[in-house]
């Protein structure tokens, strides 16, 4: 149900026990005096005939009970608008059936609005975007207008009042109860949700928040000086504290911040030299004020989620790109370790005994084994924290040593191997990690020829240039198709059945973490170049 579903989310108690139990009489008690007292608290300015008033608090209280604990609580709201109608507003209980149907009116109304804010689905508040404020803003127009029109012509039709004042009445009726619940409602679910709560704590801790505690005093003083009739003149300075106070501490800050300028509006209205139009005329402008700060607290706590949400997902990438990272750098180590511990069996199975072989292929497994865990390590630290160990590095000589152990692979698959290495001078870099780069374009260049036709041939080349050392991998095989070109360093992208699409972006990460980049240019075949920087590094 929508309101179960509400209490999870503000981690409140559930709807209360069946009317008749002690908890629910003193839950109805306790909130029909609040109700009372916020009545009582606002009823200034009020229009006689109707008893409406420029700022109604205790609609909103109603509606967030509604809200919170369903809609068996509408007994007690109605017995609180009695109660207030009776104690506050001086009505004569002679009259009570029509009194009982006017608040019968409100209360019904207050009920409509509840269920339109909680809506069919259930409720996201306390309002997680600015959908939820729209809601609540066309919400609130709607069930006011609706709500004063049934009470106002409820105390017309019973001859409380007079029809030719209920338009004016209306008006003054949709303007107080209006600024009430969108001044209270959102700072009630604001100190319901415990995420929001933290939120204030945080602000309360926060040192600029006095400053802008002083800024709002100041501008509702500027605001406020002088005769009543200026007020209006002045009034729209508190739009600047409002917007500082939520793009700083998003929703909850802006619902404290529009909370405490209301507050001091209400303060200095209580003079009974403020004509009653002017009152209604600053509670409007409220209205506008609370909106905008409303919805920018609300688009600024959207930014904030949308970035955590952002970074939740990016550390997710980065952990599956790590972890296909290693999957395919280990598959060349353990298909290695898989042939040495064939080789092994087969000797070990042989009918005469060859200590020398089998020793080899012993050490095979070690120096496979070890590197394995090597590159575990290398490539966790490399994708965790970015770490490279540099060193002085010979690039001819470690591509000499890669591409001489490929030899007796290029020979089974019938390729041929040409090397153009020359001399080069040292490079600062992490030979583990250029190693990867190394065998994984190597690895490439293989795959390609494995099940083509044509020639098979790889040609590797070095050459030193002003300020880079350029590496070179150029096969023979049938290319890169348009298609997969442009987007051929993106993860997952791969031409292969049994590729993970993961080679070349690790290659392309870590040699542009040597402060060097990797390319492609189209065919014949495929040739791929990467550079190094050159720098002040000795010979090793």
């Amino acid at each position: 149900m929508a309101t179960t579903h509400l209490m999870d989310r503000l981690h409140v108690p559930g709807p209360l026990p069946a009317p008749g139990g002690g908890a629910t009489a003193a839950g109805f008690l306790a909130f029909t005096a609040l109700y009372v007292f916020l009545d009582w608290l606002s009823y200034i300015h009020a229009t006689n005939a109707f008893g409406v008033t420029p700022w109604n608090p205790q609609p909103a209280l109603a509606i967030a009970m509604l809200m919170f604990f369903g809609q068996r609580w509408l007994p007690a709201v109605l017995l609180a608008v009695v109660a207030s109608e009776l104690i506050v507003r001086g009505a004569d209980a002679a009259h009570l059936p029509a009194i009982a149907l006017s608040s019968l009116a409100l209360s019904l109304g207050f009920a409509a609005t509840a269920q339109w804010l909680l809506g069919r689905h259930g409720p996201r508040f306390p309002m997680a975007a600015r959908g939820d404020l729209y809601r609540l803003f066309a919400g609130v127009a709607a069930g006011m207008l609706f709500t004063g029109a049934i009470y106002i012509g409820t105390l017309v039709a019973n001859g409380a009042a007079g029809i030719a004042d209920a338009p004016a009445a209306l008006l003054k009726f949709w303007i107080g109860n209006g600024v009430g619940i969108v001044v209270t409602l959102p700072l009630i679910l604001t100190l319901a949700d415990p995420r929001q709560r933290a939120g204030l704590r945080h602000m309360a801790g926060d040192r600029l928040a006095l400053v802008q505690l002083a800024a709002i005093a100041a501008m509702l003083w500027l605001a406020l000086r002088g005769t009543p009739e200026e007020h209006i003149k002045y009034f729209y300075v508190l739009f600047l504290p409002v917007v500082w106070v939520a793009t700083r501490h998003g929703l909850g800050g802006a619902s404290v911040a529009i909370g405490l300028i209301q507050a001091g509006v209400v303060v200095a209205i209580f003079d009974a030299a403020y004509p009653t139009s002017v009152v209604y005329d600053l509670q409007a402008v409220m209205i506008a004020i609370a909106v905008t700060g409303l919805l920018l607290g609300a688009t600024v706590d959207e930014r904030t989620r949308l970035g955590e949400e952002l970074r939740d997902s990016l550390k997710l990438a980065a952990a599956g790109r790590m972890a296909a990272a290693m999957a395919h750098e280990l598959n060349q180590p353990l298909t290695a370790l898989m042939a040495y511990a064939s080789s092994a069996r087969q000797l070990a199975d042989a009918p005469t005994a060859m200590p020398g072989k089998m020793q080899g292929v012993l050490d095979g497994l070690e120096r496979e084994a070890s590197r394995s865990g090597e590159v575990v390590r290398r490539m966790r630290d490399f994708f965790r924290i970015g770490a490279i160990d540099l060193k002085p590095t010979r690039l001819d000589r470690l591509l000499l040593r890669i591409v001489e152990a490929h030899r007796d692979q290029a020979g089974v698959h019938g390729i041929e191997l040409r090397i153009a290495i020359g001399e080069s001078p040292a490079v600062l870099a992490d030979p583990m990690q250029v190693e990867i780069v190394l065998r994984n374009l190597l690895a490439n260049a293989f795959e390609a020829l494995e099940s083509y036709d044509g020639p098979r041939r790889i040609d590797v080349a070095l050459r030193v240039q002003a300020d880079s050392i350029v590496v070179t991998i150029r096969d023979s095989g049938p290319g890169i198709a348009p298609d997969m070109r442009a987007r051929l360093f993106e993860p997952l992208a791969t031409s292969s059945p049994a590729g993970m699409g993961m080679g070349l972006v690790i290659c392309r990460s870590i040699v542009e973490a040597h402060g060097g980049r990797l390319w492609v240019e189209p065919g014949p075949g495929a040739v791929f170049h990467f550079s190094m920087p050159t720098g002040d590094a000795a010979d090793e």
